[in-house]
């Protein structure tokens, strides 16, 4: 087991108190147990810490004084963050392809790890280091790069391109059909989808998240974003580089996604908008325009954060001001009655 020391070299901090006390776990103060190292994201944090069962503590670099061994990190969550893979049961790469897996002709695949019930189309390349795991579907012409993880029952649609270091989570499809339909005498007919999907290098990619290919073009997911479980990107959408979106998130068709864009629990995105670099969309949100760069918007329909927090206040004020509208509407009447006599 480590020390607090070697830790603390680890994530490049430093010590508070005894170096060499021996680390045999990390966790949260809820359940910490003596030999585990726990997270003080915060100062307001420090004095439950103490109190907590953690043998060690990861805290700010502007805490000087703890009543336990610690270590002072300039980022105390990516610390932790840290510290948590270096106790993560590393997972034993096996290249190989298991007997049960169906495989197509013309496929490209040295050292990776296919595994049981897996079925492979045509024309299907996969980086060496990748892993495909049980019951996963790939169709004709897709490539995936090197290092990746397609974990169980993710079904991958033909012409789809996945980069290097990609993480795609259980249950997820990536390139079904975009929903488009044009309507004639009151009948759908299907407008047919040939676009792909691109995703970029170390995009991760949650559980039962649907990304559908272009209805022509591409929808494309650029590097390094990461989608948690349950969202729906519909096609042609375009995601830049770093984004975070959160769990229940919908793109409609076309939306377009800057650089370093969040997007909270549940909100959504209109067709063909966009939304500008480093913006930030609140829980529940609808955005029905266009926003610029460094925007922070909440609210149905979204607005600047600061303008829809004094509408939630006033609404919750409307009680009291409908009394006192029909006070004054009283008051009011009384005047006019008193004036005609």
């Amino acid at each position: 087991m480590p020390t607090l020391l070697e830790l603390a070299e680890y994530v490049k901090g430093s010590v508070i108190g005894d170096p060499n006390v021996q680390i045999t776990g990390v966790s949260g103060l809820e359940d910490a147990k003596p030999g585990d190292i726990a997270l003080v994201a915060s100062l307001r944090g420090v004095e439950r810490a103490v109190h907590s069962q953690a043998t060690a503590l990861i805290v700010p670099v502007n805490l000087n004084d703890v009543a336990k061994p610690a270590i002072k990190a300039a980022n105390p969550r990516l610390a932790f963050a840290r510290i948590l893979e270096y106790f993560a049961p590393k997972k034993a790469f096996q290249p190989g392809i298991h007997p049960t897996a169906v495989i197509g002709s013309n496929f490209k695949g040295e050292n990776v790890s296919i595994g049981a019930h897996v079925y492979i189309g045509n024309n299907v390349t996969i980086g060496q280091g990748s892993i495909i795991a049980p019951g996963a579907v790939i169709e004709d012409n897709v490539h995936i790069g090197e290092n990746s993880i397609i974990h169980a029952n993710v079904v991958i649609r033909e012409d789809t391109f996945i980069g290097n270091r990609v993480q795609i989570h259980a249950g997820t499809v990536i390139g079904a059909d975009g929903f488009g339909y044009v309507t004639v005498d009151s009948k759908h007919i299907k407008i047919p989808q040939l676009g792909k999907v691109i995703i970029e290098d170390d995009v991760e990619i949650g559980a039962c998240v649907t990304v559908d290919r272009a209805t022509t073009g591409v929808t494309l997911i650029k590097r390094g974003s990461k989608i948690d479980n349950l969202v729906q990107v519909a096609h042609n959408c375009q995601i830049g580089e770093d984004n975070i979106i959160v769990g229940q998130v919908g793109l409609a068709g076309a939306a377009k996604l800057g650089d370093r864009v969040t997007l909270l629990g549940k909100s959504s995105i209109v067709g063909h908008l966009q939304v500008g670099d480093d913006s930030v969309v609140a829980a529940h949100s609808l955005v029905i325009n266009n926003l610029p760069p460094n925007s922070f918007v909440s609210g149905v329909p979204a607005r600047p954060h600061a303008v829809d927090m004094r509408i939630q206040a006033s609404a919750g004020r409307l009680p009291e001001i409908l009394k006192e509208l029909k006070e004054l509407q009283k008051r009011v009447a009384e005047l006019e009655r008193k004036n005609l006599s």
